[in-house]
């Protein structure tokens, strides 16, 4: 098994990746991480919330020393300000950086000039020979692989510089091997991702993607694979793995917030009591033989406390509230899973340049009710469709397109609020499929998992056995800060879902999950062509044995979140906040009480 890693203690901030490439190469130490991630993304509507991930990443780290290189003045003064007393270490060159750290890290004599490009390469190559990276002062060479063992081999697409270094960095932490391959087009991702999606529409799935995944082997660089015990693919969007099915394979994703991701993912598999204390089992009863009684005995028998949240009580608010209230270390979802209908709306108005503009946008979108506040709760999710005539999807013409302030014009519009938004709305039409909404249906109607963020301290694995349902509800909540997701890329029977979730919350129990994984789906499938499931995370992420008294640690958790919110209700000068604090606190309490209920029923807390 790859032992993980502990942090450096510093923490690198930068969106260049030219600075990181040559700033990383002056840590010679092996078995540390150096935790690295690209700046808050300013222009993002959820500002605030790209700076708070990134800080509350690096707290949880334990990171003690924050450098910052190359930030623009608004990312400086909004991660100054949310880091605290302590102040960032800014700096703008390599020799500044050795400067600042004197007595950390120091300049090496032994030089590896190097070029612009496949930067994750030319950072390992320098790390272990212990010399320092000049990027952009020569030509990289032709060199894609490093061997460093055969335990772990991580492959990054090219292309992605940022990418490469983190994923380089990651490589070099736990003693992995690391080879660069050609990545897919854009135009490529989009199609071999929609003959995935494709699958789920019927016919016979196991061909076809047996064909799918003869052609992505084709496309990977011949190489021995097979001589790896796991594989990391870092992805733009594709799963590379299903190429290789002779070995236990994980993705993670190059972009966004790759950087955090690593992070997130080391500090959750740092403690290993966090990875099995409690379960949130989801089952809507929308599927017949649900696997979720199965899994249920299987994590009771680890000492896990259940949490089932069932038929009627499965519903799109209580599912979304208990995500966003409690922290859970296992969520299984027993659902349907697809692409929402909803509306293709057309809008014009005057962006703050003072142009016309045109813009075209497609919702989705899902409701829950709070019958407690007698409130409704709207979940929206929007795919932009086209600008000024121009199809947002035909790359060549998005890139004669003039943006400008277009996009940022459309969101301000009537101050945020939708209603007034579509006072400039001009035409709108229903669309059957709003291309990346991923819903998953709940008892009373569909949930669109746009989950922010998990409760304080939430790092969870998420098993969800919804058709296709590994890509953007994979995307989102690994964002969101889960450290581990297994999907399906195709429709599975009850039966497998059931013995494959036996596998990997029982025989399987301790292992890596990748390991896991490839060792349940063999075990299931044997010798034939039908692997549905994929994984995203870290090589770290386990399952183990549970030692924790689980109902204590959820009384602690039931008693942080209520003062939590109940401090929040009485303190922000936000109006939103208070209310929305407040139902919260509302609804934990009656839920705690539920809970005490149970337990001094002295029943399995499962049946309340």
């Amino acid at each position: 098994m790859i032992v993980a890693p502990t942090f450096d203690g510093i923490a690198l901030v930068s969106d260049d990746p030219l600075f990181l490439a040559g700033a990383l190469s002056l840590f010679p130490r092996a078995e540390t991480l150096v935790a690295v991630m690209d700046g808050p993304r300013m222009a993002r509507p959820d500002a605030g919330n790209e700076v708070i991930r990134r800080v509350n990443a690096l707290v949880s780290a334990g990171i003690t020393r924050v450098v910052t290189a190359n930030l623009g003045a608004d990312q400086q003064h909004a991660l100054s300000l949310a880091w605290g007393s302590e102040p960032l270490l800014k700096v703008d060159t390599v020799a500044s950086m050795a400067s600042t750290l004197s007595g950390r890290v120091k300049r090496r004599k032994a030089k590896l000039a190097w070029g612009t490009d496949n930067l994750g390469v030319g950072l390992y190559v320098a790390r272990r020979s212990k010399r320092e990276l000049l990027p952009g002062t020569g030509t990289s060479t032709a060199q894609t692989f490093v061997h460093a063992g055969n335990e772990l081999l991580v492959v990054c697409e090219q292309g992605n510089e940022m990418a490469q270094v983190c994923a380089a960095n990651l490589a070099f932490s736990c003693n992995a091997s690391f080879v660069s391959i050609p990545g897919l087009t854009p135009d490529e991702h989009e199609e071999w991702l929609e003959d995935l999606y494709a699958l789920s529409e019927g016919g016979d799935e196991t061909r076809r993607f047996a064909e799918i995944r003869d052609r992505t082997r084709a496309r990977l660089p011949t190489f021995p694979f097979q001589q790896f015990r796991q594989v990391l693919f870092v992805t733009e969007r594709f799963p590379w793995g299903i190429g290789v099915p002779e070995c236990a394979t994980m993705h993670m994703y190059a972009y966004p917030d790759f950087g955090r991701a690593i992070v997130e993912g080391l500090w959750a598999a740092q403690t290993p009591t966090r990875s099995a204390r409690n379960a949130l089992l989801i089952d809507p009863q929308m599927v017949d033989g649900s696997e979720i009684k199965t899994i249920a005995r299987a994590l009771a028998k680890n000492g896990t406390l259940v949490r089932l949240t069932g038929g009627p009580t499965a519903t799109v608010h209580r599912v979304q509230t208990l995500v966003d209230t409690l922290p859970f270390d296992i969520i299984v979802l027993s659902t349907h899973a697809g692409d929402a209908p909803g509306e293709r709306a057309t809008y014009e108005y005057t962006d703050t340049e003072g142009r016309n503009r045109i813009f075209t946008v497609d919702h989705a979108v899902g409701f829950g009710y709070d019958h407690a506040a007698e409130m409704f709760s709207v979940q929206q999710y929007e795919r932009f469709h086209a600008l000024d005539g121009v199809d947002l999807s035909n790359r060549k013409a998005k890139e004669q397109l003039y943006f400008g302030t277009a996009i940022e014009s459309w969101v301000a519009l009537g101050n945020g609020d939708l209603l007034e938004r579509n006072k400039f709305k001009v035409h709108s039409e229903d669309i059957p499929r709003v291309v990346g909404s991923m819903a998953l249906q709940m008892y009373d109607g569909v949930w669109i998992a746009m989950v922010q963020g998990f409760a304080p301290g939430a790092a969870p694995l998420v098993l969800n056995n919804a058709c296709s349902s590994w890509h953007e509800l994979s995307q989102r909540l690994t964002f969101a800060g889960a450290r581990g997701y297994v999907g399906t890329l195709f429709p599975v029977t009850d039966v497998e879902a059931q013995e494959i979730g036996e596998k990997l919350f029982g025989a399987q129990l301790g292992k890596a999950l990748p390991i896991a994984l490839w060792e349940a789906q063999l075990a299931t499938y044997g010798a034939h062509d039908r692997r549905p499931y994929v994984m995203v995370g870290t090589p770290w992420t386990v399952v183990s044995r549970n030692t924790v008294n689980s109902v204590h640690y959820m009384s602690r958790q039931y008693q942080r979140a209520i003062a939590e919110y109940a401090h929040k209700a009485a303190s922000s000068g936000f109006a939103d906040v208070k209310e929305n604090s407040s139902r919260y606190e509302s609804f934990l309490r009656e839920d705690q009480a539920d809970f005490i209920e149970g337990i001094k029923r002295g029943i399995d807390v499962s049946s309340t």
